[in-house]
């Protein structure tokens, strides 16, 4: 029989030692509930103890869901992975680019929520050479940065164009960091994927998840943006960021869901833990759900988990997670040697801003949900938590 003992203790440890003000996880193996624990306050001020009912805004775990969706379509055939981005949305044609040294160490502040995002200043230099593939969306190889406001972002909202194709479209007058395809740099490439998503599919990106993805696996709780109703906002944890260790509390918005119409593939949903489980249960389980739909076929979570990587991308990847290289959307697990981690190799997963952790392990049917509302938190947390569940499947 397991004991959780371990996993139990570790996450009290993170809201001893983190000052994380509360914590929530769910472990499924094979479509079965293992284990579920949450402790602490979702309201510091208001002592208010977690119920486990908790919506959290999830940032980056965002990402793993827009992807899903956009293999969806892949496996449709409503693209092809090397397709370029502007045969789809043609403003993206022609890039200008810079040849200024890539500033990569933004990226960690961003995945830790230590920034919201960043203010990027270049010199133009030309002309890409490459064009933008689809691949390089999924991959983070496209060269985009994460400025939600430059010149050409504000113009096009001063303009009235505020949804998420004509935001996506924006995006091309950015200024290229590298020649597509030859570096990783975390941006919003998931962004412009989800407004792909939208012109694939012809749905808007939250209707097109709800049909697809949600509906079909039973998440009745997660959207984009924040919700509006009274029973929804009464249940939104409270968020936190830190000030020399203190949590301090933050308004409750998503600044990446930068206009009303605006869904951010990148960034921009609200979910809870439980909903978040079924998720990352359903591509632990090969792409089938516990309610028994299935969302990808199994050879395409294969592809999902398989790092896409080398070179410098890999090199640059590797400042962010050691040992974990980079599928369509995900850290995949390369090397235990260099990572530490006792899961298997092509355990893989992503985070959010605010604390949110994902782990899927398809060689056991696996996963871990984590949730917290604080943001500042460290990377070896998430290590410390994944190893803890590792112990106790002995």
């Amino acid at each position: 029989m397991m004991d959780f003992t371990a996993l139990k203790e570790c996450l009290d440890d993170i809201l001893k030692t983190c000052n994380t003000p509360s914590v929530d996880c769910i472990v499924y193996q094979d479509h079965t509930l293992l284990f579920r624990y949450f402790a602490g306050l979702s309201d510091i001020e208001n002592n208010r103890n977690i119920d486990g009912n908790e919506l959290y805004l999830i940032f980056s775990m965002t990402k793993m869901l827009t992807c899903t969706a956009a293999l969806q379509l892949f496996e449709q055939g409503k693209y092809a992975m090397e397709d370029e981005l502007s045969a789809y949305i043609p403003a993206f044609k022609r890039m200008k680019i810079t040849r200024d040294a890539l500033n990569t160490e933004n990226a960690a502040r961003i995945t830790t929520g230590a920034s919201m995002g960043e203010s990027v200043t270049v010199k133009e230099d030309g002309y890409a050479e490459n064009p933008i593939r689809i691949v390089d969306l999924f991959t983070m190889r496209a060269g985009l940065d994460y400025d939600l406001f430059d010149e050409g972002i504000r113009a096009a909202l001063a303009d009235g164009r505020h949804s998420t194709v004509q935001v996506a479209e924006a995006m091309a007058n950015k200024t290229l960091g590298f020649e597509p395809g030859t570096r990783f740099r975390y941006s919003l490439c998931h962004d412009v994927l989800g407004a792909l998503v939208e012109i694939w599919s012809g749905e808007s990106l939250g209707d097109y998840m709800q049909n697809h993805i949600f509906r079909p696996l039973g998440m009745q709780n997660t959207r984009f943006g924040v919700p509006t109703d009274e029973e929804s906002l009464s249940r939104m944890a409270a968020r936190y960021s830190y000030e020399n260790g203190v949590p301090v509390r933050q308004s409750v918005e998503c600044v990446y869901n930068i206009t009303d119409e605006y869904q951010s593939g990148g960034a921009g949903l609200c979910s809870c833990t439980a909903d978040y489980a079924l998720f990352l249960d359903a591509l632990a389980c090969g792409g089938v759900g516990k309610s028994g739909a299935r969302i990808l076929n199994e050879q395409t979570v294969r592809l999902m988990q398989t790092n896409h990587l080398s070179g410098q991308a890999l090199e640059d990847f590797h400042e962010l997670r050691a040992g974990y290289g980079y599928g369509l959307g995900v850290r995949t697990h390369m090397d235990a040697n260099v990572s530490g981690s006792l899961s298997p190799v092509g355990e893989f997963g992503w985070d959010g801003a605010a604390g949110a952790f994902s782990m899927v392990d398809t060689a056991n049917r696996l996963s871990l949900t984590y949730f917290q509302h604080s943001h500042s938190w460290s990377v070896e947390m998430q290590g410390k938590m994944r190893n803890a569940l590792y112990s106790c499947l002995k």
